[in-house]
Protein backbone atom coordinates (compact mmCIF):
# COMPACT_ATOMS: atom_id res chain seq x y z
CA UNK A 1 0.00 0.00 0.00
CA UNK A 2 2.96 2.32 1.07
CA UNK A 3 4.40 1.43 -2.15
CA UNK A 4 1.33 2.54 -4.09
CA UNK A 5 0.61 5.53 -2.84
CA UNK A 6 4.53 6.76 -3.10
CA UNK A 7 4.30 5.92 -7.14
CA UNK A 8 1.26 8.36 -7.60
CA UNK A 9 2.77 10.74 -5.46
CA UNK A 10 5.62 10.84 -7.78
CA UNK A 11 3.41 10.87 -10.74
CA UNK A 12 2.07 14.63 -10.04
CA UNK A 13 5.14 15.73 -8.12
CA UNK A 14 6.28 19.08 -9.37
CA UNK A 15 10.01 17.13 -10.11
CA UNK A 16 11.35 19.91 -12.22
CA UNK A 17 10.69 22.34 -9.97
CA UNK A 18 11.60 20.16 -6.70
CA UNK A 19 14.73 19.91 -8.68
CA UNK A 20 15.43 23.32 -9.12
CA UNK A 21 15.01 24.75 -5.54
CA UNK A 22 16.95 21.80 -4.72
CA UNK A 23 19.96 22.80 -6.97
CA UNK A 24 19.97 26.18 -6.33
CA UNK A 25 20.31 25.64 -2.56
CA UNK A 26 22.66 23.03 -2.91
CA UNK A 27 25.28 25.97 -4.71
CA UNK A 28 24.27 28.33 -2.16
CA UNK A 29 27.27 28.90 0.84
CA UNK A 30 25.55 28.72 3.56
CA UNK A 31 28.45 28.40 5.62
CA UNK A 32 28.14 26.75 9.19
CA UNK A 33 24.92 25.30 7.54
CA UNK A 34 26.04 24.12 4.41
CA UNK A 35 29.31 21.70 6.87
CA UNK A 36 26.08 21.02 9.04
CA UNK A 37 24.36 19.19 6.59
CA UNK A 38 27.27 17.45 5.18
CA UNK A 39 28.29 16.15 8.38
CA UNK A 40 24.49 14.65 8.78
CA UNK A 41 24.80 13.37 5.07
CA UNK A 42 28.07 11.71 6.30
CA UNK A 43 26.89 9.94 9.06
CA UNK A 44 23.36 9.06 7.60
CA UNK A 45 24.99 7.25 4.35
CA UNK A 46 28.44 6.17 6.20
CA UNK A 47 30.56 7.76 3.65
CA UNK A 48 33.85 6.95 3.88
CA UNK A 49 35.69 10.11 3.44
CA UNK A 50 39.22 8.72 3.77
CA UNK A 51 38.92 7.53 0.08
CA UNK A 52 38.16 11.34 -0.94
CA UNK A 53 40.41 13.50 -2.32
CA UNK A 54 39.83 16.28 0.09
CA UNK A 55 38.50 14.15 3.29
CA UNK A 56 37.72 17.61 5.82
CA UNK A 57 34.61 18.70 5.46
CA UNK A 58 35.80 22.02 5.94
CA UNK A 59 36.91 21.84 2.20
CA UNK A 60 33.60 22.28 0.95
CA UNK A 61 31.87 25.26 1.03
CA UNK A 62 28.59 24.42 -1.01
CA UNK A 63 26.56 21.38 -0.21
CA UNK A 64 27.12 20.15 -4.29
CA UNK A 65 30.93 20.88 -4.01
CA UNK A 66 30.52 17.99 -1.27
CA UNK A 67 28.20 15.75 -3.54
CA UNK A 68 30.59 15.63 -6.50
CA UNK A 69 33.83 15.21 -4.14
CA UNK A 70 37.03 13.79 -6.24
CA UNK A 71 37.93 10.52 -5.28
CA UNK A 72 42.01 9.53 -4.33
CA UNK A 73 42.10 7.34 -7.08
CA UNK A 74 44.71 5.53 -5.25
CA UNK A 75 41.43 3.59 -3.75
CA UNK A 76 40.07 2.62 -7.08
CA UNK A 77 43.25 0.58 -8.85
CA UNK A 78 42.22 0.88 -13.20
CA UNK A 79 42.67 -2.57 -14.18
CA UNK A 80 45.38 -1.78 -17.20
CA UNK A 81 44.95 -5.15 -18.94
CA UNK A 82 44.68 -4.13 -22.64
CA UNK A 83 41.32 -6.76 -23.17
CA UNK A 84 39.96 -5.76 -19.99
CA UNK A 85 37.07 -2.67 -20.01
CA UNK A 86 36.40 -1.46 -16.73
CA UNK A 87 33.79 0.16 -14.52
CA UNK A 88 33.19 3.29 -15.03
CA UNK A 89 31.29 4.38 -12.17
CA UNK A 90 30.80 3.60 -8.24
CA UNK A 91 27.49 2.01 -7.84
CA UNK A 92 25.13 -0.90 -7.82
CA UNK A 93 23.88 -3.32 -10.76
CA UNK A 94 20.34 -2.82 -10.91
CA UNK A 95 20.27 -5.42 -13.97
CA UNK A 96 22.86 -6.72 -16.74
CA UNK A 97 22.13 -9.19 -19.93
CA UNK A 98 21.22 -9.46 -23.28
CA UNK A 99 19.30 -6.54 -25.70
CA UNK A 100 16.98 -9.28 -26.99
CA UNK A 101 16.15 -7.93 -30.74
CA UNK A 102 15.96 -4.29 -29.28
CA UNK A 103 14.32 -4.40 -25.54
CA UNK A 104 16.17 -3.84 -22.75
CA UNK A 105 14.77 -5.40 -19.03
CA UNK A 106 14.05 -3.14 -16.42
CA UNK A 107 11.82 -5.59 -14.50
CA UNK A 108 9.49 -8.73 -14.54
CA UNK A 109 6.79 -8.06 -16.98
CA UNK A 110 8.52 -4.58 -18.26
CA UNK A 111 10.91 -3.98 -21.14
CA UNK A 112 11.89 -0.86 -22.66
CA UNK A 113 13.12 -0.19 -26.20
CA UNK A 114 16.33 0.50 -27.23
CA UNK A 115 15.08 2.75 -30.06
CA UNK A 116 13.18 4.92 -27.68
CA UNK A 117 15.85 5.17 -25.12
CA UNK A 118 18.87 6.41 -27.56
CA UNK A 119 16.83 8.62 -29.06
CA UNK A 120 14.76 7.08 -32.40
CA UNK A 121 18.26 6.56 -33.91
CA UNK A 122 17.66 4.31 -36.15
CA UNK A 123 21.24 3.66 -37.56
CA UNK A 124 22.46 2.84 -33.76
CA UNK A 125 19.71 1.05 -32.51
CA UNK A 126 20.08 -1.83 -35.77
CA UNK A 127 24.03 -1.35 -34.23
CA UNK A 128 23.31 -2.31 -30.62
CA UNK A 129 19.76 -4.57 -31.19
CA UNK A 130 20.71 -7.89 -29.89
CA UNK A 131 23.73 -6.86 -28.19
CA UNK A 132 24.32 -6.53 -24.26
CA UNK A 133 23.67 -3.66 -21.41
CA UNK A 134 24.56 -3.11 -18.06
CA UNK A 135 22.58 -0.61 -15.90
CA UNK A 136 24.48 0.85 -12.61
CA UNK A 137 22.74 2.92 -10.22
CA UNK A 138 24.34 5.78 -8.20
CA UNK A 139 23.02 5.89 -4.76
CA UNK A 140 22.98 8.95 -2.64
CA UNK A 141 26.24 7.71 -0.93
CA UNK A 142 27.89 7.22 -4.29
CA UNK A 143 31.10 9.23 -5.83
CA UNK A 144 28.86 11.01 -8.69
CA UNK A 145 31.62 10.68 -11.27
CA UNK A 146 31.47 9.02 -14.41
CA UNK A 147 34.98 7.68 -16.17
CA UNK A 148 35.76 6.02 -19.49
CA UNK A 149 35.58 2.20 -19.57
CA UNK A 150 38.23 1.95 -22.41
CA UNK A 151 40.09 4.18 -24.48
CA UNK A 152 37.54 5.64 -27.30
CA UNK A 153 36.55 8.48 -29.33
CA UNK A 154 33.32 10.44 -28.65
CA UNK A 155 31.33 10.49 -32.08
CA UNK A 156 27.95 11.95 -31.06
CA UNK A 157 26.42 13.04 -28.24
CA UNK A 158 22.97 13.48 -27.85
CA UNK A 159 20.56 15.35 -25.56
CA UNK A 160 17.03 13.19 -24.98
CA UNK A 161 14.10 15.25 -23.00
CA UNK A 162 12.22 13.98 -20.16
CA UNK A 163 10.99 13.39 -17.06
CA UNK A 164 12.66 13.57 -13.82
CA UNK A 165 11.27 10.80 -11.75
CA UNK A 166 13.26 9.18 -8.93
CA UNK A 167 15.62 6.41 -9.76
CA UNK A 168 15.83 4.34 -7.16
CA UNK A 169 14.88 0.78 -6.31
CA UNK A 170 11.18 1.62 -5.49
CA UNK A 171 10.87 3.72 -8.97
CA UNK A 172 12.95 1.25 -11.35
CA UNK A 173 11.26 -2.32 -9.80
CA UNK A 174 7.61 -0.83 -10.39
CA UNK A 175 7.39 1.98 -12.86
CA UNK A 176 7.87 0.39 -16.19
CA UNK A 177 9.79 2.75 -18.98
CA UNK A 178 11.42 4.54 -16.46
CA UNK A 179 14.80 4.89 -18.64
CA UNK A 180 12.90 6.24 -21.45
CA UNK A 181 10.38 8.74 -20.07
CA UNK A 182 13.70 10.47 -18.11
CA UNK A 183 15.71 12.80 -19.24
CA UNK A 184 19.28 11.31 -20.55
CA UNK A 185 22.47 11.93 -22.81
CA UNK A 186 24.13 9.50 -24.70
CA UNK A 187 27.40 9.28 -24.77
CA UNK A 188 28.68 7.59 -28.75
CA UNK A 189 32.27 6.53 -28.41
CA UNK A 190 34.24 4.27 -31.00
CA UNK A 191 36.72 1.93 -29.48
CA UNK A 192 39.16 -0.69 -30.27
CA UNK A 193 36.74 -3.33 -29.71
CA UNK A 194 33.81 -1.55 -31.41
CA UNK A 195 31.52 0.87 -30.41
CA UNK A 196 29.99 2.08 -27.02
CA UNK A 197 27.20 3.89 -25.40
CA UNK A 198 27.45 5.41 -22.06
CA UNK A 199 23.86 6.77 -21.26
CA UNK A 200 23.52 9.01 -18.20
CA UNK A 201 20.16 9.20 -16.87
CA UNK A 202 18.71 12.48 -15.31
CA UNK A 203 16.13 12.41 -12.13
CA UNK A 204 14.62 14.08 -9.59
CA UNK A 205 16.94 16.35 -7.45
CA UNK A 206 19.51 15.90 -10.50
CA UNK A 207 20.29 19.35 -10.82
CA UNK A 208 22.15 18.97 -13.68
CA UNK A 209 25.22 17.36 -15.44
CA UNK A 210 28.62 18.14 -16.73
CA UNK A 211 31.02 16.29 -19.37
CA UNK A 212 34.96 16.90 -19.29
CA UNK A 213 34.53 18.25 -22.51
CA UNK A 214 31.90 20.55 -22.62
CA UNK A 215 31.06 21.23 -19.48
CA UNK A 216 27.61 21.98 -18.54
CA UNK A 217 25.27 20.44 -20.92
CA UNK A 218 22.14 20.43 -18.63
CA UNK A 219 20.79 22.84 -17.79
CA UNK A 220 19.45 24.55 -19.92
CA UNK A 221 16.39 21.90 -20.75
CA UNK A 222 15.45 21.61 -24.32
CA UNK A 223 12.02 20.17 -25.28
CA UNK A 224 13.49 18.78 -28.00
CA UNK A 225 16.47 15.98 -29.20
CA UNK A 226 19.85 17.60 -29.45
CA UNK A 227 23.00 16.18 -31.22
CA UNK A 228 26.54 17.06 -31.13
CA UNK A 229 29.15 15.24 -33.87
CA UNK A 230 32.50 15.07 -33.58
CA UNK A 231 34.99 13.51 -36.23
CA UNK A 232 37.19 10.06 -35.85
CA UNK A 233 40.79 11.62 -36.52
CA UNK A 234 43.70 9.44 -35.70
CA UNK A 235 45.97 12.51 -36.45
CA UNK A 236 46.61 13.72 -33.50
CA UNK A 237 47.75 17.09 -34.33
CA UNK A 238 44.01 17.78 -34.61
CA UNK A 239 42.72 19.38 -31.82
CA UNK A 240 38.57 19.27 -33.24
CA UNK A 241 38.45 15.36 -31.78
CA UNK A 242 38.17 13.87 -28.28
CA UNK A 243 39.59 11.09 -27.15
CA UNK A 244 39.37 9.95 -23.45
CA UNK A 245 41.73 6.75 -22.05
CA UNK A 246 40.39 4.78 -19.79
CA UNK A 247 39.69 5.37 -16.49
CA UNK A 248 39.83 9.24 -17.60
CA UNK A 249 36.64 11.13 -16.44
CA UNK A 250 33.62 11.79 -18.79
CA UNK A 251 31.56 13.61 -16.27
CA UNK A 252 29.52 13.50 -13.24
CA UNK A 253 25.97 14.16 -11.69
CA UNK A 254 24.55 16.73 -9.58
CA UNK A 255 23.26 14.15 -6.83
CA UNK A 256 22.83 10.61 -7.93
CA UNK A 257 21.32 8.65 -11.10
CA UNK A 258 22.10 5.82 -13.49
CA UNK A 259 24.70 4.55 -16.06
CA UNK A 260 23.02 2.42 -18.78
CA UNK A 261 26.14 1.09 -20.89
CA UNK A 262 25.59 -0.61 -24.16
CA UNK A 263 27.64 -3.10 -26.45
CA UNK A 264 26.58 -4.24 -29.72
CA UNK A 265 26.62 -8.10 -29.93
CA UNK A 266 29.01 -10.58 -30.40
CA UNK A 267 31.98 -7.85 -28.90
CA UNK A 268 32.47 -8.16 -25.63
CA UNK A 269 31.72 -11.10 -22.39
CA UNK A 270 30.55 -9.82 -19.20
CA UNK A 271 32.79 -10.59 -16.11
CA UNK A 272 30.92 -13.90 -15.11
CA UNK A 273 30.75 -12.46 -11.27
CA UNK A 274 28.77 -9.20 -12.66
CA UNK A 275 24.89 -9.79 -10.87
CA UNK A 276 22.28 -7.49 -10.11
CA UNK A 277 22.61 -6.40 -6.62
CA UNK A 278 25.91 -6.32 -6.98
CA UNK A 279 27.94 -3.52 -5.70
CA UNK A 280 31.08 -2.30 -8.06
CA UNK A 281 33.70 -0.08 -8.22
CA UNK A 282 35.44 2.46 -10.90
CA UNK A 283 38.18 0.16 -12.07
CA UNK A 284 37.14 -3.11 -11.68
CA UNK A 285 36.28 -5.65 -14.14
CA UNK A 286 33.36 -5.08 -16.38
CA UNK A 287 34.22 -6.89 -19.24
CA UNK A 288 36.34 -8.26 -21.29
CA UNK A 289 37.14 -8.86 -25.39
Amino acid sequence: MKKKIYLYIQRYLPKLFITNIFGYLSKKKLNFITTFFIFLFIKIYKINMKETKYPNIFYYKTFNAFFIRKLDMFNRPIDNNKNHIIHNSDGIINEIGCIKKNKLFQFKGCKYSLYNLIGNNKYINKIFSNGNFINVYLSPKNYHRVHMSYNGFLLKMIYIPGKLFPVNNIITNNLCNLFILNERIVFLFKTKFGLMIKILIGAQIVGSIHTSWSGLIIPPRANKILTWNWPYINNFNKKDFIFLKKGEEIGYFNIGSTVITLFPPKTIKFNPILKKGLKIKIGELLASF
